[in-house]
């Protein structure tokens, strides 16, 4: 019984792969900081021109080496061939809606970067690997998306992507290409208790990044939106207010990275 289950996975394999099976990967927006720290002054995360109708936001739209709700593993550099070519040609829209009527925000900047687990709501030390997209959020755009935007009330987003390169995780020796795979990616995983229990994963090597939604509900937990959130201050350890100032990507990445604790 379980030989023709794994037979039917290099079967899904080989369909997601032929077809360009399209994928949604939902994800979730958390706090990263509990709200009963001691808030002192401190600085917003970003500057904002709301006299103008403008929000500027880093949504960590996927998160790589977790195994999401497809059974989906996406490893690092899945997304960066499509970020070479296309950049902040691919959109920000609303529920998947690939039409000019659904844009939500334009993008300013993608990349795959470094990031701690725990930045990210997961009680697991160490890094792994984002999908940062910085957005511009405007309210001509869709005033009511912007408006939940502003609230801090859109929690999850998903990328609508196309496999391109994809194996099969086989925690089986009896399959010894599937079996290498799940030898390699398994140390990476922040959820290893999920894999442990499937017995198998799909290891997604390359896809195409076709756009990425706002949207309801999400497959993968671990992706918040990086806003007006607050930061520590290290000489206290206590929790900053935030008030505003400017900060690029690479910043933000290096406060997350280096202000929290392993």
């Amino acid at each position: 019984m379980k030989k023709e289950f794994y037979e039917s996975l290099l079967q899904e394999k080989e369909f997601r792969m032929s077809t360009q099976k399209r994928k949604f990967t939902d994800a979730f927006t958390c706090d990263i900081f509990k709200p009963e720290e001691e808030v002192t002054k401190g600085k917003f995360l970003y500057e904002n021109d709301e006299t103008k109708g403008i929000l500027k936001r880093t949504i960590v739209a996927n998160t790589y080496n977790y195994m999401d709700s497809h059974d989906d593993v996406h490893l690092a550099g899945i997304f960066s061939k499509s970020i070479q070519e296309r950049g902040t040609r691919i959109p920000h829209l609303h529920d998947h809606k690939f039409e000019l009527g659904a844009k939500v925000g334009r993008a300013l900047s993608f990349t795959e970067a470094p990031i701690k687990w725990r930045a990210l709501g997961h009680a697991k030390n160490g890094d792994t690997i984002a999908l940062l997209m910085e957005s511009q959020i405007e309210q001509k755009l869709n005033a009511g998306i912007y408006d939940e935007y502003k609230a801090d009330a859109i929690d999850q987003h998903s990328v609508g992507m196309l496999y391109v390169k994809v194996d099969v995780a086989i925690n089986d020796e009896n399959y010894k290409q599937e079996y290498a795979t799940w030898e390699e990616v398994y140390p990476l995983l922040g959820n290893k208790d999920r894999a442990d229990a499937k017995g198998y994963f799909f290891a997604v090597r390359e896809a195409k990044l076709i756009e990425v939604s706002a949207v309801l509900l999400g497959s993968n937990e671990l992706t918040p939106t990086l806003n007006n959130k607050i930061q520590p201050d290290l000489s206290t350890g206590k929790y900053k207010e935030p008030i505003k100032t400017t900060l690029n990507v690479s910043k933000l990445i290096s406060i997350y990275s280096h202000n929290l604790k392993n």
